[in-house]
C-alpha cells in the first residue's frame, strides 16, 4: 500500500512558497558603480535566515571587496543583517527601502538618513530627478520638483482619448483592483529637457467585462462590482490607437507628430521597458513600429523639432518576428534587436529574412544594405550592448552547443568582418556587460549556475560565484534529463527534459505527465537550471518536481513551430494556432520516447496547461482522445475568436473566419473520453473567463463528464494558486495514478 500521505508531506517541501531562498546566488544582479567598479548583492546562508552582503568589484583585475561597512549599517537599523536585498547606489549614496521607508546611506561618511514613507506614485520623473510628469483629468501636467510648481502640458484630452494611458489589455483590472498607481507613458531624453509620449484613442473600442465578488476594498456592500476594460478581438475592426508626441518640459508643450497612429496592445514605452530608444545627445528618439497583422514594420527616427522619417521598412508573407520572441525579448529597455549609432551613420536591423535572425548594417542616412553582420547559419537573439567597434548578443543554433536553443555571448564587427563567442559554456548564458566587463551566468537544467568574470573580449578573468543548491536537492529535488525525440515531420530533432519519479524502480511503469505550454510566441523546455517559476509564485517547470514527490513521471517537450531555431520552423505555426507549437509532435514522439525511457506508461499519460497550455491541454483531451487520459487544463484560451487581436493577428494573420475557426476547441467537445478538469479565475483580465464558460457549454450539450473550479479572487496566475496547486495534485493522484487522495493539507503560505 502506497503511503501517499508521506508523498504530499515530501511534494509540499517543493512547492513556490517552501524554495523561494533554496538555490543562493543563481542569478546575481550586477549594477555599475563608477568608472572601475560594478557592486552586486551575495546571498548567505545562516541557520534558517538568508541575508545579502554587498561587493565592490573591480571591472579591470576582478579584485573584491565589501561595498560598505555591513555591522556599521546593521548598527543604525537595529538589525542583525543588511535587511534589504536590492539598492541603488549613485554619487556616493546608496538607497534603499526598509519596513516601508526609504533610506540613503553615504558609503563615504556612513551617515543614515530616512528620507520618507516609500510608495508608489503615478508620475514619470526626469533623469535629473528636477521634474515629474503626471496625468490629471485626462491630460498632462508637470512638476517642479523643487517648488512643486505644476503646469498644464495639454488640454484636449477626453476620456477614452487621453494622454499617456496604458492600452487596457493584460493585467489592467489586476492593477487597478490592487490600486497600483498607473504610470504615464513617457520616455525621458538624457537631457531631461525632452520626453516621448502619446495620445491614446480608445473611444471605440469594444469592452470586455470582470464581475468581482469580493470587494476588498470597500467592505460597507456586499453588493458585486462590474469591471468593464478595453480589448479588441481580432473581428473588430476598432483597436487602440497611439498618436505619438514630442514634449518639452522647459517650454511646457506637447506636440503630435505628424505620423500615422499606430496600433497599442499595451506600454509602449517607459523607463525599462518598450519600443523606442533616445540618442544620447537628446536630438532623437528612434522606434520600431510594427503594423496590425504583424506583416511589417518599420525603423523610424523622431526629432525634437517634431520631424519623422522612415529609415528602414520590411516586410513578411507570415509573421515579421521583429521583436524576437520567446526567451529572446531585448535590449533591455529596447524591445527589439534594432538601434541607431548616436552619430546616425549606421543602422543595426534584426531579421530573419534568410531564415535564422541575423544582424545586417545599413546606411543610417541612405537606408541602403552595407552588409551581413553575422553569419547565416546562427540566430541573434536579444541584444546587449553596443560600442565603437562591436555589438554584442546572444546567439543560437551554434554548432559547439548540445542543444540548438542554448545561448552564448557573442560579438561582431559592424563590417561583419569577425563573429566571436565569447562565452563558450554548453549551456544558457546571461550576462551584464559594465566598463570593460562581462559578468556571465550560464547553466543547464542538469548543470547549477555558475557567474564568471570576463572582459569583453571574452578572456576569462575569474569565477565570481557558484550557486548553492544544497537546499534545494536536500528538500528532494531530481535532476531533470535532457532527452531529444523525432517529430512528426520524421526528421527534425525536438528537444525535451525528463523528471523520474522520486521513488523510481526501473522494474516498474509510472504514469507520466506532460506539462506544455503550446504558445508559439515562445519555447517551453527549460534550458537554464530550473529552480524557480517563469512568473512569481508559480512551481518550477510547471509542479512536475512536486508530482515526481507523489510517483508521477514528468516530461517537457518542443514541439515544431516554437520560436529559436529559425523562420522555416516557425511559420509551422502560422495559421496554425490551434497546432498549439507542436501539439502532434508530442503524441507521434510517444513510441521513440517509450524507447528511451521504458518505464513510461503510455497507457496513463496526463498533461496540464496555463493559458495556451490550458488551450493545448483541452485540445488534446479533445483532438487525442485515446492518448490522453487526464488533463487539468487552466485560463485556457480555448477559442482564439475571443482573445486579443494584438497576440492572435500574429500567428492567424487578420481575421478571416475560416481560418479562427480552426481554434475553437469547442467544436471538438464531442470528443471527450478522459478526465478533464477545466479552472479559471474569476478576476482574469488576459484570458476572460467567457472562454471557460464557453467549453463548459460546449462540453453540456455533448453531455460530457468533466470538472469546473472558479478560482474568485484569483486574476489570469491560476498556477501559482496554492490551493489549485495542490488539487491540481490531488486530480493526477485520483485519475491518473488510481490511487486515494490523502486527507492532507499544505501550510499555505501568509500572503
Amino acid at each position: 500500500m502506497t503511503d501517499m500521505l508521506a508523498r504530499y508531506k515530501a511534494a509540499e517541501k517543493l512547492v513556490p512558497w517552501n524554495t523561494k531562498h533554496a538555490v543562493l546566488n543563481g542569478r546575481p544582479a550586477a549594477k555599475p558603480l563608477d568608472d572601475t567598479h560594478f557592486y552586486w548583492a551575495e546571498e548567505v546562508r545562516e541557520g534558517e535566515d538568508v541575508y545579502s552582503v554587498f561587493r565592490k568589484v573591480s571591472t579591470v583585475d576582478g579584485a573584491e571587496e565589501d561595498l560598505f561597512d555591513h555591522a556599521k549599517l546593521c548598527g543604525l537599523l537595529s538589525t542583525d543583517h543588511i535587511p534589504f536585498t536590492s539598492c541603488k547606489v549613485k554619487d556616493g549614496k546608496m538607497e534603499f527601502t526598509y519596513e516601508d521607508y526609504d533610506y540613503t546611506y553615504s558609503l563615504d561618511e556612513g551617515t543614515l538618513e530616512k528620507t520618507g514613507f516609500h510608495q508608489e506614485r503615478a508620475v514619470s520623473v526626469s533623469p535629473d530627478r528636477t521634474k515629474e510628469i503626471f496625468v490629471r483629468d485626462h491630460n498632462m501636467w508637470i512638476r517642479d520638483c523643487q517648488d512643486g510648481k505644476e503646469t498644464q502640458l495639454t488640454f484636449d484630452g477626453v476620456k477614452d482619448f487621453e494622454y499617456g494611458k496604458c492600452a487596457e489589455y493584460s493585467g489592467y483590472i489586476t492593477d487597478r483592483v490592487k490600486g497600483k498607481p498607473e504610470v504615464p507613458g513617457v520616455l525621458w531624453a538624457p537631457d531631461s529637457k525632452h520626453f516621448l509620449t502619446f495620445k491614446l484613442d480608445q473611444r471605440t473600442v469594444p469592452e470586455l467585462f470582470i464581475i468581482q465578488s469580493y470587494d476588498e476594498e470597500t467592505r460597507e456592500s456586499i453588493r458585486p462590482r462590474l469591471h468593464t476594460y478595453k480589448c479588441s478581438f481580432p473581428e473588430d475592426k476598432e483597436i487602440p490607437l497611439a498618436y505619438y508626441c514630442i514634449g518639452d518640459a522647459e517650454a511646457c508643450t506637447v506636440t503630435m507628430f505628424d505620423m500615422e497612429p499606430q496600433p497599442a496592445g499595451g506600454p509602449l514605452f517607459g523607463e525599462h521597458y518598450g519600443m523606442a530608444k533616445w540618442l544620447d545627445d537628446s536630438s532623437a528618439v528612434y522606434t520600431t513600429l510594427v503594423r496590425r497583422g504583424c506583416k511589417s514594420a518599420a525603423f523610424v527616427l523622431m526629432t525634437t523639432d517634431g520631424n519623422v522619417r522612415t529609415l528602414l521598412e520590411e516586410a513578411s508573407d507570415t509573421a515579421l518576428n521583429i521583436r524576437t520572441h520567446g526567451n529572446l525579448d531585448g535590449f533591455n529597455d529596447y524591445c527589439a534587436s534594432n538601434f541607431l549609432s548616436q552619430d546616425r551613420k549606421t543602422l543595426v536591423w534584426q531579421s530573419e529574412r534568410d531564415d535564422f535572425a541575423r544582424l545586417f548594417r545599413y546606411d543610417g542616412e541612405t537606408g541602403e544594405l552595407l552588409n551581413a553582420m553575422t553569419p547565416a547559419d546562427c540566430s541573434v537573439g536579444e541584444l546587449i550592448s553596443y560600442d565603437d567597434t562591436h555589438v554584442y548578443f546572444y546567439a543560437s543554433n551554434l554548432s559547439c552547443t548540445s542543444d540548438p536553443y542554448y545561448q552564448l555571448v557573442c560579438r561582431t564587427a559592424y563590417d561583419g568582418s569577425s563573429f566571436e563567442i565569447l562565452t563558450p559554456e554548453d549551456g544558457m548564458h546571461r550576462c551584464t556587460i559594465i566598463n570593460d566587463m562581462i559578468i556571465d551566468t550560464w547553466s543547464r537544467v542538469d548543470c547549477p549556475p555558475v557567474t564568471n568574470l570576463r572582459k569583453k573580449d571574452g578572456t576569462l578573468v575569474r569565477e565570481l560565484v557558484s550557486a548553492d543548491i544544497s537546499d534545494l536537492l536536500a528538500r528532494g529535488y531530481i535532476m531533470p534529463e535532457r532527452f531529444t525525440v523525432t517529430a512528426s515531420d520524421g526528421k527534425t530533432t525536438l528537444y525535451g527534459i525528463l523528471i523520474r519519479p522520486a521513488d523510481f524502480d526501473e522494474t516498474k511503469s509510472y504514469p507520466f505527465i506532460d506539462y506544455i505550454y503550446g504558445g508559439m510566441q515562445c519555447y517551453n523546455v527549460p534550458k537554464a537550471f530550473a529552480y524557480e517559476g517563469a512568473i512569481d509564485g508559480r512551481e518550477m517547470m510547471g509542479g512536475l518536481e512536486e508530482l515526481a514527490q507523489l510517483g508521477f513521471a514528468g516530461i517537457i517537450l518542443d514541439g515544431l513551430g516554437t520560436p529559436g531555431r529559425g523562420k522555416k520552423l516557425h511559420n509551422i505555426s502560422y495559421e496554425n494556432i490551434h497546432g498549439c507549437a507542436g501539439l502532434k509532435d508530442h503524441v507521434t514522439s510517444l513510441p521513440e520516447l517509450k524507447e528511451k525511457f521504458p518505464f513510461l506508461d503510455l497507457d496513463r499519460a496526463g498533461m496540464w496547461g496555463n493559458s495556451g497550455g490550458g488551450c493545448a491541454t483541452s485540445r488534446a483531451m479533445l483532438e487525442y482522445p485515446d492518448t490522453y487520459k487526464v488533463g487539468v487544463s487552466s485560463a485556457g484560451n480555448h477559442d482564439q475568436r475571443m482573445y486579443n487581436n494584438q497576440w492572435t493577428e500574429t500567428y492567424y494573420g487578420l481575421y478571416n473566419k475560416e481560418i479562427y475557426l480552426k481554434g475553437d476547441n469547442t467544436a471538438l467537445a464531442k470528443n471527450l473520453k478522459g478526465h478533464l478538469y477545466i479552472v479559471h479565475g474569476a478576476m482574469d483580465d488576459n484570458v476572460a473567463m467567457s472562454q471557460s464558460i464557453r467549453l463548459i457549454d460546449a462540453l453540456i450539450n455533448e453531455d460530457k463528464d468533466f470538472d469546473f473550479l472558479i478560482l474568485p479572487r484569483t486574476n489570469h496566475n491560476v498556477p501559482a494558486n496554492p490551493y489549485f496547486i495542490r488539487r491540481k495534485m490531488d486530480y493526477f493522484v485520483r485519475y491518473l495514478l488510481e490511487e486515494e487522495v490523502p486527507s492532507y493539507r499544505f501550510v499555505m503560505p501568509e500572503d
